[in-house]
């Protein structure tokens, strides 16, 4: 390569690598990291282009670490189930659209093709009967479905019923609103306290048992759901494995995943 290229391709490099050097020099050599400690006297020294790119790499991997740690934190707190990054719209498969029928299918507890607003409240009933949550739980439980409902379905009364393609196109919605997703399901720990019947904060099998009672399926089912989805194989479910993969199953579309049993067995097409 000539002298005169290579000095243009240097020339070109230090508007690139510039705010990155700066943005070091203020930061000082604590925010570099282990993995440049070493080299952070040299490179502070004199703004060469060698140095400039360098910068330019730190500036790179330290942007990568904070966008990686903030969607893990939100991983944990709202126990999303797929990156953020991941802008692709969702709810667009034959196998997610037939998660939502299993849903559906569970919340219409009267089997007449719609939920309505009574079938969802009974559903809450069922819950709250066990016994096992304190009158502030119940109380912030039957709050928190009412303001679901609304949210999402319009008027909590008995002549707004929801058919399967309502359901399907609302949660559709949903999944691909990133405030609405958040919210639509905070339910879930209002179900993992209600059949958690020792307070332990965590459920076995047997409480697993319960919620699928509540939910008009089989103990049995309810064994191969458990066995599916208990990832680490320690026969208990924490609160916070709970909703992650309670929330997993509304928003993936990966049919590997063990959260597609979390509802129960998946509803057939006819």
């Amino acid at each position: 390569m000539s002298k005169t290229v290579e000095n243009k391709r240097e020339r070109d490099l230090v508007p690139m690598a510039g705010n990155a050097f700066l943005l070091l020099r203020q930061l000082g050599p604590r925010a570099l990291g282990s993995q440049w400690a070493s080299k952070t006297p040299s490179l502070l020294a004199k703004p060469t282009v060698a140095s400039l790119v360098a910068a330019r790499t730190f500036k790179d991997d330290a942007g990568t670490g904070r966008a990686s740690a903030a969607r893990n934190v939100e991983t944990d707190s709202a126990s999303s189930s797929d990156s953020d990054s991941d802008r692709k719209e969702r709810g667009t498969t034959d196998f997610w659209r037939q998660k939502m029928r299993t849903v559906h299918s569970i919340f219409d507890l009267n089997k007449d093709g719609v939920i309505s607003w009574d079938d969802f409240n009974m559903l809450g009933d069922r819950f709250i009967e066990l016994g096992h949550l304190t009158q502030e739980q119940e109380n912030e439980f039957r709050k928190t479905l009412k303001s679901i409902w609304e949210e999402q379905w319009g008027p909590a009364d008995p002549y707004n019923l929801i058919n399967a393609y309502q359901y399907l196109d609302n949660m559709h919605h949903v999944v691909n609103d990133k405030s609405l997703k958040k919210k639509a399901h905070r339910f879930l720990p209002f179900l993992f306290k209600a059949v958690d019947k020792d307070k332990s904060g965590e459920i076995s099998v047997e409480e697993y048992k319960l919620f699928f009672r509540c939910l008009g399926l089989r103990d049995e089912e309810a064994v191969v759901a458990f066995r599916a989805i208990d990832y680490n194989n320690d026969d208990r479910l924490s609160i916070k494995e709970f909703i992650k993969v309670g929330r997993e199953f509304f928003s993936s579309e990966d049919e590997r995943k063990p959260s597609k049993h979390f509802w129960g067995p998946l509803v057939q097409d006819h």
